[in-house]
C-alpha cells in the first residue's frame, strides 16, 4: 500500500529546497523526453513520400523520387524473357507522374512483412487489385530490379519477393519487396498518376492479352477499371485465333472462339459494362503457340 506524508515547507526548509530542485530537473527531463518522443513518432507515422501512407515502422528511406515519366510500365503479369527480351504478357505504357519511395527495413524483419504492410494499407483505402504475385510466380527478381524499376539494389532472392499492382480512381499503386543475398530487406512503394485520363484510356489500344478457353478476370482487370472510370469510352475487342491447318481445325476453333466471345461479353456485363459500348471481331491470324487465343483491345469513339 502506498502512503504519502505531507511535509510543510516552513518546517523542513532544506528538504523543500532539494525537492524543488529535483522537481524542476524532473520536469525539464520529462519535457525533453516528451519532445523527443513526439519527434520520433511524427517521423515514424508521418505520411510516406510516395503514397501518403505511413512509413514502415523504423525503416529508413533508401531512395525517393517524384518526377514526370514517359512510357512508364504498368505491369499486371509476371516478368519473363522471350527471345532474349525481358517482357510481360500484360503491360500498359503510360505517361504521367511517378512518386516512389524505397525503404530499407530494420534488421530482423522479412520481405513478406514489408509487402503485406503496404498491400493491406492499400486494400483498406479501397485500392482495387489488378495483379499480385509471390516468390517464383513473379519471375526473376533480376527482371524487376533492372528492367522494370531500374534499381539494382532490388535484385535479390526470387523466392523472397512479392509484387502488387492496384488502382484507385486515376492512380496506380505498386509494391515490390525483396530480400537481398546479404540479408537486407527492401520494400518499394510506387504511386503513378497518368498525365491525362483520356490519355490513360488511349493506351489500351494494341494491348494483346493471352487467353485460354475461359475468361481471365485478372487479365481484364485494367480494361474493366478504365471502362468504369470513363463511362463514355467504347472499345473493339478483337479475338485472335491460331491459323488452322484444316477445315476441321477451323470449325473446332471457331466454336471455341464463339463460346469465348459469349463468355467475354457476359463477364463484362456482370462488371457493369454495357454491350452497347463494345464490339467484338473474330479473326484467325495468330501464329504464336504461347496461347490458343489472344484478345486485342482497341479504343473506339
Amino acid at each position: 500500500m502506498n502512503t504519502t506524508t505531507a511535509k510543510h515547507p516552513d518546517l523542513f526548509p532544506a528538504l523543500s529546497t532539494r525537492k524543488s530542485h529535483r522537481t524542476t530537473a524532473l520536469n525539464r527531463t520529462t519535457t525533453v523526453f516528451l519532445i523527443s518522443a513526439v519527434l520520433v513518432l511524427s517521423g515514424l507515422f508521418a505520411p510516406s513520400y510516395a503514397a501518403q501512407l505511413p512509413a514502415y515502422p523504423n525503416a529508413s528511406v533508401a531512395q525517393s523520387v517524384s518526377e514526370e515519366r514517359q512510357n512508364h510500365p504498368i505491369i499486371t503479369d509476371r516478368m519473363k524473357r522471350v527471345h532474349g527480351t525481358v517482357t510481360s504478357d500484360r503491360v500498359l505504357w503510360l505517361d504521367g507522374r511517378l512518386t516512389r519511395t524505397v525503404y530499407l527495413l530494420p534488421s530482423g524483419h522479412t520481405s513478406a512483412q514489408g509487402f503485406e504492410f503496404y498491400v493491406n494499407l492499400l486494400r483498406e483505402q479501397g485500392v482495387e487489385t489488378l495483379f499480385e504475385c509471390r516468390s517464383f510466380s513473379c519471375g526473376a527478381s533480376n527482371f524487376w530490379a533492372n528492367d522494370v524499376f531500374a534499381i539494382p539494389t532490388l535484385y535479390g532472392q526470387d523466392k523472397e519477393q512479392g509484387y502488387y499492382i492496384g488502382k484507385k480512381q486515376d492512380s496506380y499503386y505498386a509494391v515490390y519487396s525483396i530480400r537481398r543475398g546479404n540479408g537486407r530487406i527492401y520494400t518499394l512503394m510506387d504511386v503513378f498518376t497518368p498525365s491525362g485520363h483520356e490519355g490513360d484510356a488511349d493506351q489500351i489500344s494494341g494491348v494483346m492479352i493471352p487467353l485460354a478457353t475461359a475468361v481471365d478476370d485478372t487479365a481484364l482487370a485494367p480494361f474493366v477499371a478504365q471502362m468504369r472510370d470513363n463511362p463514355t469510352m467504347k472499345a473493339l475487342l478483337m479475338l485472335h485465333g491460331q491459323v488452322p491447318n484444316t477445315l476441321a481445325e477451323f470449325d473446332a476453333r471457331r466454336t471455341e472462339m464463339d463460346k469465348l466471345q459469349r463468355s467475354l461479353l457476359q463477364y463484362l456485363q456482370e462488371q457493369g459494362i454495357s454491350s452497347k459500348r463494345l464490339r467484338v471481331n473474330i479473326t484467325f491470324d495468330s501464329t504464336d503457340s504461347a496461347a490458343p487465343f489472344w484478345l486485342q483491345i482497341v479504343r473506339l469513339q
